[in-house]
């Protein structure tokens, strides 16, 4: 008697279902970046994570991984001697107006991207060890231009900043 009423279960549960769900939306497929928007995207990056770093916590690795050549070796004085100096940073640098202007490889085969950015400093100041405000006069405001190299390991490093007012990256 036992399997009556579970063929009647089964067959009012196939039953039921015999219309099916409807079938899932598919997204659209998303467009892939060519190589070219890759690289600016990475260059983007690196040259973002680099004004965002915290020059009070930032330690040489950080500094390695973003930068190579005389702007790491440069950055990597600077920090030691803020630090034996007692000095901090306050505030945020912005970079802004970020643009890739040039890319090919430079005579020793390497791939290289240039590009235009505004950064600005006027948020920021610089402390000594007893609270003192010690910032420089400067331009609050510069044109830059920033070089990137892809390293050995594949990764963009920048490896030249310079000033460059005849761009007017700031405006």
């Amino acid at each position: 008697m036992a399997a009556g009423p579970l063929v009647v279960l089964v067959s009012s549960s196939l039953l039921s279902g015999c219309a099916a769900p409807p079938p899932e939306p598919v997204p659209s497929p998303v467009p892939s970046l060519t190589q070219e928007q890759q690289d600016d995207a990475a260059f983007r990056d690196v040259m973002t994570r680099y004004v965002d770093l915290d020059a009070n916590t930032a330690s040489e690795d950080d500094l390695a991984q973003l930068l190579t050549g005389a702007v790491l070796d440069g950055e990597r004085r600077g920090l030691l001697d803020a630090r034996q100096a007692g000095e901090q940073t306050q505030g945020q640098e912005v970079a802004s107006g970020f643009q890739v202007t040039d890319r090919g490889r430079d005579p020793q085969g390497a791939q290289y991207m240039t590009a235009q950015v505004c950064l600005d400093s006027s948020g920021t100041r610089l402390v000594d060890a007893n609270g003192t405000d010690i910032t420089p006069q400067r331009d609050a405001r510069l044109s830059l231009q920033v070089k990137a190299l892809v390293s050995d390991d594949g990764i963009w490093r920048i490896s030249d900043i310079v000033r460059n007012e005849d761009v007017h990256a700031c405006g």
